[in-house]
């Protein structure tokens, strides 16, 4: 199989000083792409500089809504002066209704975020959590993004997943999709599989059912394939296929 994360965090000090193990052990079951989120402006070189040490790996940057500081909205000028052909998209950006970031101003780093992605022809990649609504109103207010997106470990019903279709979004499952309890994800992957998704692991976060409690890894992504197999009726080999396609076309992947 071929297979590639489109949502991990590469930069976490969970993986400072075993890189090259980590990404080896993904390689192994098939990873060919990693594509490492940095979410504050302090992890952009970091992001960067990973980027290069690696063939496989590839980065985002943006501002992620847990994390807005007030200070950080001018330096979102900089996502403008990344010139490399590793950067590939604007993200790990978003809303969450369920933070104390207050939603005017994640809204205002939002909608930023999103006007510079389309200024620089770039896919988002995007954090969303108890705020569809108040996501598809921004989408609303900047209009289609140029280059597309993906909505990361999407929690949303197949109803928003068509609406945001339109803005040219596609939708990502990792760890969660392996405890196999949801009806929603199920009508969703239905509704989407196979043009629309793509698999994550938004290491080192969020494990699959069968390393719960552990750190999770790349190699794991092994775990949500397995998991889709089973919850839609498919091959494994063929949702492997299909993801990573998908990869490729949104994200303008040379692999």
């Amino acid at each position: 199989m071929q297979l590639v994360d489109v949502h991990c965090h590469l930069e976490s000090r969970h993986f400072s000083g075993r890189l090259d193990a980590i990404i080896d052990a993904a390689k192994q079951v098939g990873v060919i792409a990693f594509i490492t989120c940095a979410i504050v402006p302090d992890e952009w070189e970091l992001s960067q500089t990973i980027s290069h040490s690696f063939h496989e790996v590839y980065f985002a940057a943006g501002v992620h809504p847990w994390y807005i500081k007030n200070q950080y909205f001018e330096e979102l000028q900089k996502l403008y002066a990344i010139t490399d052909s590793k950067y590939i998209a604007i993200g790990e950006i978003g809303l969450d209704a369920k933070t104390d970031i207050d939603i005017a101003v994640q809204k205002n780093f939002f909608e930023e975020q999103l006007i510079i992605a389309n200024d620089l022809n770039k896919p988002v990649i995007v954090h969303c959590r108890g705020a569809f609504n108040e996501l598809i109103a921004s989408l609303k207010r900047i209009g289609k993004i140029n280059a597309g997106g993906v909505i990361h470990s999407y929690s949303g019903n197949a109803d928003i997943a068509r609406q945001l279709m339109r803005y040219g979004f596609y939708f990502s499952f990792g760890g969660a999709l392996t405890y196999r309890n949801s009806k929603k994800k199920l009508q969703v992957l239905h509704h989407i599989y196979p043009d629309h998704v793509l698999l994550e692991t938004d290491s080192p976060d969020i494990p699959p059912v069968e390393k719960s409690g552990q750190i999770n890894l790349p190699e794991n992504i092994i775990y949500v394939v397995k998991a889709m197999s089973e919850l839609i009726g498919k091959d494994e080999e063929e949702i492997a296929d299909a993801t990573t396609q998908n990869a490729k076309k949104l994200l303008n992947l040379n692999i």
